[in-house]
């Protein structure tokens, strides 16, 4: 066996160089030598006839002993080249892949940046869920799971989303004044709706952070998710979910409600008997509407304009006019004095400085809900139910599919229908509103006022 050093001697070293034989014949040898900034180590090779030395560093790195095993596996790694430059160039090559792997991976999202992405995205789009889905998003995954939601995005498995939703059927109702209260996931109080709505925000959201990976527009040091499939496609919807959707209240309960909007205080019954007497009209799009969206169109008469935001990418807002009916005017009399204080923007204002919020106004009828129930005068319901149930009515008095989703601007099929079809059948719909507002004022034994209100011309 080859002399081994000693510490002390390659300590001492002022200047010139020491060498080591390694342990395994043909392995090389360890070279110490002395510079102006300390002890140098080399792995010093013989091969065809040549001397090749390879920099392994300075001495002070680690005691003579792991040296030894250091040199002797680099050793082992030069001899698989051709060269000591073959070598140092591969491993070169290696760090470059090596770093290319980490700048990917500190690129890559974490689940919370992917969902604010995605969201993102929709208000980029111009959808009118997004904050629905924001809301949603926070409420059971950013806020109950920080773990999961800071953990990549390719790391997300569908258990986690199984999970997700099990919170989202089991979780507490959220207080609003009534307590907090645990109540089992069913079709009526809307926990299952609700779970299987996230699930599919879920999938939407996979599903855009793989086409964001593969997109070419992406610039190249933007966030990636390095995504392999979509966690959520494979999770089952939620069985009775969409159940919430098939009942209407009775001709009984319906009165019941109609005549608790009247122990409202004045503007906020005047809003929830405007979203009775307009047939159902979803509530984001009253929301949007403006004193500008009042108008006389000069050949019908009064209107109210609503937009439409439905619809896939890129599909554009489609007007949807209402006729102002007298029975509306009377109605909405109340909200329409608030123009001339020149505050709130529209309408459908409650304290007459900003629109209604969409979720105020339903929390309108989910409280009616609760009362009546609690009362025994009707089943617990939501606006959701009173939509279904003003359309099932309406088809009891003879309004014909077709006209019902003229009226309510149900989505629009066939070529002739989406791209050709701009008539308003503002006259179906006056005829339709005027059947409407007499079947609830008939329910409940009023008798309208008279009043016209005059809206004025167009802007």
């Amino acid at each position: 066996m080859a002399q081994k050093l000693a510490h002390s001697r390659i300590n001492a070293l002022k200047k010139g160089t020491l060498s080591e034989a390694l342990d395994v014949k043909g392995s090389g040898s360890l070279i110490f030598e002395r510079r102006i900034s300390g002890i140098l180590v080399y792995l010093s090779l013989r091969r065809d006839g040549k001397q090749e030395r390879l920099k392994l560093g300075s001495y002070t790195d680690r005691p003579l002993t792991d040296w030894r095993t250091y040199a002797a596996a680099r050793s082992l790694e030069v001899r698989g080249f051709s060269t000591i430059e073959d070598y140092q160039n591969a491993q070169s090559e290696r760090q470059r892949t090596a770093q290319r792997a980490a700048n990917l991976e500190a690129r890559q999202g974490t689940f919370a940046q992917l969902l604010d992405a995605y969201v993102e995205d929709m208000e980029r789009r111009g959808k009118t869920s997004a904050k629905e889905v924001r809301g949603a998003l926070k409420l059971n995954v950013l806020t109950p799971f920080p773990e999961l939601s800071a953990r990549k995005a390719k790391e997300v498995e569908p258990g986690d989303i199984a999970e997700l939703l099990r919170h989202c059927l089991n979780r507490p109702a959220a207080s609003k004044g009534r307590g907090v209260r645990l109540t089992t996931a069913n079709a009526t109080n809307g926990k299952k709706r609700q779970a299987d709505k996230l699930r599919s925000y879920l999938q939407a959201a996979f599903s855009f952070g793989l086409a964001n990976d593969l997109n070419p527009l992406r610039a190249g040091d933007a966030v990636q998710y390095g995504l392999k499939f979509n966690p959520a496609r494979d999770v089952p919807t939620i069985e009775g979910a969409n159940q919430a959707n098939t009942w209407a209240l009775t001709k009984d309960e319906l009165r019941a409600a109609v005549l608790a909007v009247e122990d409202l205080p004045e503007r906020r019954r005047a809003i929830a008997k405007a979203m009775l007497y307009l047939a159902g009209q979803r509530v984001e799009m009253l929301c949007r509407v403006t004193w500008q969206d009042l108008y006389d169109d000069g050949e019908h008469g009064p209107v109210m304009r609503l937009l439409d935001l439905k619809g896939g990418k890129g599909t554009p807002p489609r007007e949807h006019l209402l006729p102002m009916v007298e029975r509306l005017g009377e109605i909405l009399a109340p909200l329409l004095a608030l123009e001339s204080e020149g505050k709130a923007p529209g309408p459908f204002s409650l304290r007459g400085k900003v629109t209604i919020a969409p979720g105020t106004a339903l929390d309108i009828f989910q409280g009616l809900g609760e009362r009546l129930a609690g009362e025994g005068k009707a089943r617990r319901f939501t606006w959701r139910n009173m939509r279904a149930t003003i359309e099932t009515h309406l088809a009891a008095l003879g309004v014909n599919q077709e006209r019902r989703a003229w009226l309510l601007s149900h989505g629009r099929s066939g070529v002739q229908a989406k791209h050709y079809d701009r008539w308003s059948y503002l006259p179906e719909k006056r005829a339709d509103l005027d059947r409407w507002a007499r079947y609830l004022d008939d329910l409940v034994g009023v008798v309208p006022a008279g009043n016209v209100v005059q809206l004025r011309g167009r802007v």
